[in-house]
Parts: structure tokens; sequence; C-alpha cells
């Protein structure tokens, strides 16, 4: 094995972690804001993975079959923007890189409820 071989190891990421992610992100939100987050433009729901695959924001599936993480509009929300919203949760805190790759990686890898 060469050393570019074993540096390509795929990071596993099942459900649970993906939704304390989520949860972690915004139990921060309420704590920085001091409030509920209002209803608004989209409908994010992650009590569980088809939840979220199914949730929207802006009109937008949030994952779209087929894309890879990094074009899905959950991913592009919590990295960046997503058309006219911007980075989520609105006005932070944000999530971190390594945040963002768990997602990304549980995505990529096929949203895994746990392991087999």
């Amino acid at each position: 094995m060469t050393m570019s071989e074993e540096s390509t190891e795929v990071q596993v990421v099942y459900w649970p972690r993906v939704k304390e992610i989520l949860d972690g992100i915004m139990a921060r939100w309420i704590e920085r804001w001091g409030r509920q987050p209002l209803p608004g433009i989209h409908a994010y729901y992650w009590e569980t993975p088809q939840e979220l695959k199914e949730s929207v924001l802006s009109g937008l599936r949030s994952i779209e079959p087929g894309l890879p993480a990094r074009q899905t509009n959950l991913v592009k929300s919590l990295a960046r923007s997503v058309g006219t919203s911007g980075k989520m949760p609105l006005r932070g805190p944000f999530l971190n890189a390594e945040e963002v790759d768990e997602i990304v990686a549980w995505i990529d890898g096929g949203m895994p409820e746990g392991p087999s």
C-alpha cells in the first residue's frame, strides 16, 4: 500500500452523529440569541434521516438523490449559502469545517443510520 492509499481512508459517519451535530448547532444558536428560531422560509427537520432528506430551504430540497454531498443544498447552506439565503443558521454560530465534513461523509456514504 502506498502512502497516498493510506491517507484516503474513508470516514464512516452514522445518523446519530449527524443529528448530534445539527442539534448542537441549534442549541448553540438558541444560547447565543436567547430565543427559539422563528418560523421562516425553510422547513428543515431532522428527527429522522428521511425527514432531513425531504426538508426544504427556499423551495429547494436539502438532499437531492444522486448529488455529491458538497452540491446538496443542506451542505451549501451550512458551509456558505443557498440562493438568496445566507449561511445557516442565520447570523451564526456556524458549524466548523470538521462538522461539515462529517455531514458530507454521511451523505456521500449513503446516509447510513448505524452500523449493520
